[in-house]
């Protein structure tokens, strides 16, 4: 994968159709979590695509795995996209909805799939209350739904620092849990 990932970052298109097609898959996955109302999921997919581009482009073999930057890259992106939707003052702050809280959907993954999703969901829901005090709860939460650093200082009455404090030790505390 190494010499695929340099020849992909060297603009050759075999090798970047070959890690296309390796992380459609993931990019669906993470893309599926996610609705924007008034979009259409080919948008998170494109929105995705995007993200594993910039993996491609940025990655730097020293510093970690690359399915793990992928991945990082992959939801960060879509991310923006759903907050950068969201920023539409017109729109509610509900203007997507995370699909993976919702019952009774259906998707194309199997059962066991689903329960191990599940199984992670609920191992994240635990470390963020057991190991997250509760501004960075709060923080984490606001972010996660796509409020900006700035709607998160007035919505909690606090400063940028102590938002982005929170954050960044709420994500450095998630990351020591990280499998």
């Amino acid at each position: 994968m190494e010499e695929i990932i340099k020849r992909a970052k060297a603009g050759e298109e075999t090798a970047i159709e070959e890690i296309v097609s390796n992380y459609k898959g993931l990019i669906r996955s993470v893309a599926n979590k996610f609705f924007l109302v008034g979009g259409d999921k080919d948008d998170l997919l494109q929105e995705g695509m995007l993200g594993l581009y910039f993996a491609i482009i940025n990655f730097d073999e020293n510093k970690g795995s690359f399915p793990s930057f992928v991945k990082l890259c992959v939801a960060r992106q879509i991310m923006d996209a759903v907050r950068k939707d969201n920023s539409d003052k017109n729109k509610p702050l509900s203007a997507y909805i995370d699909i993976a809280s919702v019952e009774n959907i259906t998707d194309d993954r199997t059962p066991l799939e689903n329960l191990l999703e599940k199984e992670y969901s609920q191992k994240i829901a635990k470390i963020v209350q057991q190991q997250l005090s509760p501004l960075e709860r709060q923080v984490v939460q606001l972010f996660g739904e796509g409020y900006s650093y700035e709607d998160i200082t007035q919505k909690l009455n606090k400063s940028y620092k102590a938002v982005d404090g929170a954050l960044q030790r709420a994500r450095k505390k998630l990351l020591m849990f990280k499998e």
